[in-house]
């Protein structure tokens, strides 16, 4: 599956990637069964631009690992995912993609904003998408990426701040908490601490990462995995 990924996101390298004011920011966020990009399963997809949200839930193809749902709060039993002990409506991963591709349609220009989108999420959504045969349509509406990670230690470079998680700088520039690990609620908080940060365009550009570039990045931890 690995060889049938690597090929066929090759496909969205040439893209064009110009970054423009008409870009629409989409922040964007996973919850998954586990930390390993290369096989762990998506249970849940959110986004949120502006006042326009998207949240799906999705059943596990594999078990949850004990760490992942000590800290999202997400069970299986009988057939049916928990979150916290309440039951979740789900769909099937190929219903749950197409319906966030119709999402970012609606969207004029969308550029995928995430908390490590190159380093974490967007490989596992590009794993999925290959295997659902949806990612040349992923990158033909798809502009491009925006890590907020590298941009928030890039921002606060100066600021004393030493751990950049999300939970952290929301706690720190927010000055409040919020209910983290559920990817809906990370993606509310990430858009207003985004806001708050208020990065020039500028700043903004060094850390948009193209179709190319993030074909790179992909293959690149494929090949270091061998």
């Amino acid at each position: 599956m690995q060889s049938d990924w690597r090929s066929v996101v090759q496909e969205g390298a040439g893209m064009s990637c110009d970054q423009t004011e008409d870009d629409t920011l989409v922040f964007f966020d996973l919850e998954t069964t586990g930390l390993d990009i290369f096989h762990c399963d998506i249970i849940q997809v959110s986004a949120i631009s502006g006042d326009k949200i998207f949240n799906v839930y999705t059943y596990p193809r594999q078990q949850i690992s004990v760490g992942a749902s000590a800290v999202t709060g997400f069970t299986v039993a009988n057939q049916t995912l928990f979150r916290h002990g309440v039951p979740m409506e789900t769909k099937t991963h190929e219903e749950a993609l197409t319906d966030f591709l119709a999402f970012l349609g609606t969207l004029h220009r969308p550029v995928l904003a995430g908390h490590n989108i190159k380093g974490f999420d967007w490989p596992i959504m590009a794993r999925f998408l290959c295997e659902l045969h949806l990612i040349n349509k992923f990158n033909k509406v798809l502009t491009g990426f925006l890590d907020t990670l590298t941009l928030a230690r890039d921002l606060l470079r100066n600021s004393g701040v030493k751990n950049f998680k999300q939970e952290t700088l929301v706690k720190a520039i927010l000055k409040k908490s919020y209910n983290a690990h559920d990817a809906m609620e990370d993606v509310k908080s990430l858009q207003e601490l985004f806001y708050a940060l208020n990065p020039t365009p500028a700043k903004m550009a060094r850390h948009y990462i193209s179709h190319g570039e993030m074909t790179h990045h992909i293959n690149y931890g494929l090949q270091t995995k061998k």
